[in-house]
């Protein structure tokens, strides 16, 4: 028989996983190594889609922190200032001829006040959040400790929250002990619940300016972002919506969705929903829009979520 050539195939099956007609043969080590590799595949796949919870003892530290610095830096004592001083101008007057006299008066004098002065003051306080930050080399500091970016995004915000809302509080309570001198107890609730509503708004413009912080290039672009925003917000919506209502001759379901996609409206409603001064504008045309004091409030609140999670998105993709 003739031998076969040393460089010829075989098909015979050879124990050490060899050829068998023309397909290798795995062994089972190979198995083996290949199935610790889909493994491994495997596990890396999901860690790279597991998203880590924000933990609360590190959120609370930075917020501490934030908050330290930005009353070291004079934000807290320049807002609670400025809130004061309109406030008292308001209070000093309310018993002239021509400034308003009670409680409720005085409240819808603070909500329009407020409807401009605190989203201001709040976009302020939060446009250079991160990007200010950033730019002076601060939050990279906090990013060479343990922490994930959404725990510092949010915890910057908690921080500046923390002092925008005493601001708030100490700039209009003080006022607000005139008024108590001056009409005592029978209507401070209504200011009181003026108090929580402006602390509400405050916080809910101050997400959004931490938002465009983490979404803008520089300091300069998020000051332009924040003016636009408070423009938007202050001065443009309410008259577009309004004049959209006029043409369609009165609508419910869009005043309700003209209320949500601004939270200075959303605030303007709730704090003078104790009062009789809620009836012009949007407010008139509110009966059959189905908007509550609980739908306002958690309007509020959901506007807050939003510009958070923006926030701690957005910084998880900024080079820093």
């Amino acid at each position: 028989m003739p031998e076969r050539g040393r460089g010829e195939e075989t098909s015979d099956p050879t124990p050490d996983g060899g050829v068998v007609g023309g397909v290798s043969a795995a062994s089972p080590g190979d198995s083996t190594a290949e199935a610790t590799e889909t493994g491994t595949e495997t596990a890396t796949d999901t860690e790279r889609v597991s998203v880590p919870l924000p933990r609360p003892e590190i959120v609370l530290r930075i917020a501490r922190r934030e908050a330290r610095l930005t009353t070291r830096r004079g934000w807290a004592v320049a807002l609670t200032v400025v809130f004061a001083a309109f406030g008292l101008l308001l209070a000093m007057f309310s018993g002239s001829s021509v400034a308003p006299t009670g409680y409720e008066p005085v409240v819808a004098s603070y909500v329009e006040l407020a409807t401009y002065l605190v989203p201001l003051a709040a976009l302020a306080l939060g446009h250079g959040a991160i990007v200010g930050a950033a730019e002076r080399g601060r939050l990279g500091v906090v990013l060479t400790l343990p922490v994930s970016r959404a725990e510092a995004a949010i915890g910057l915000f908690a921080g500046r929250a923390v002092v925008l809302a005493a601001s708030v509080v100490l700039g209009f309570g003080v006022p607000g002990l005139l008024l108590l001198r001056e009409f005592g107890l029978a209507g401070w609730p209504t200011f009181a619940w003026f108090l929580l509503a402006t602390v509400a708004v405050a916080v809910a413009l101050l997400g959004l300016g931490v938002a465009i912080s983490a979404v803008a290039p520089s300091s300069t672009v998020a000051l332009a972002g924040a003016l636009l925003v408070w423009a938007w917000f202050a001065l443009v919506h309410d008259l577009l919506a309004l004049g959209v209502l006029a043409a369609l001759d009165g609508a419910g379901a869009f005043v309700a969705v003209a209320v949500a996609a601004n939270p200075v409206s959303t605030y303007r409603l709730l704090a003078l929903a104790p009062t009789d001064a809620g009836g012009a504008g949007l407010a008139a045309a509110l009966d059959g829009s189905g908007l509550s004091v609980g739908l306002l409030v958690a309007v509020l609140l959901g506007w807050v979520a939003v510009a958070v999670g923006v926030a701690a998105v957005a910084l998880r993709s900024k080079r820093i």
